[in-house]
């Protein structure tokens, strides 16, 4: 199977990516880590408040077209979210702008920020096209040993 061909990331690539997206920030790696285990978009990450976390479910507002959901909370999601929040107590987005620009305002960073990021941190796999939704599309795969 050929899965650059499929336009798909293998996990490997996927960890290569996210390592590389944590030597620019934790914040684009962090947000990385989140659309892969919430199969959520980009934008609708962005858009997470820490009021819609509580307990072990956050509430995913209503974004256009697209109805507000109410998720679980699988562990790994929760570790994300409790050290972000841990490094960020002020912030109100679980991914918010710290740029200069905006540090009188509460808002989140931007699409356009984190595809970037993204692009940069992917240099390293020039044979696949990644974008944000790119996590959400990991494929898994086990070689076998067939010489035993």
């Amino acid at each position: 199977m050929n899965v650059s061909s499929h336009k798909t990331l293998t996990f490997a690539q996927f960890l290569i990516i996210n390592s590389q997206l944590a030597h620019i920030s934790d914040t684009w790696a962090d947000l990385w880590a989140l659309i892969y285990y919430t199969g959520l978009s980009v934008g609708r990450l962005l858009a997470l408040r820490y009021e819609d976390i509580s307990g072990d479910s956050m509430l995913i507002r209503e974004h256009g077209r697209l109805k507000a959901l109410r998720i679980g909370l699988t562990p790994p999601v929760m570790t994300i979210l409790n050290r972000r929040r841990d490094k960020y107590p002020e912030d109100v987005f679980v991914f918010q702008s710290h740029s200069n620009r905006v540090k009188n305002e509460c808002r989140s960073v931007t699409v356009i920020a984190f595809n970037t990021a993204l692009r940069n941190a992917a240099k390293s796999i020039p044979e696949i096209s990644v974008s944000s939704s790119s996590a959400r599309k990991v494929t898994y795969f086990w070689v076998i040993n067939t010489s035993m």
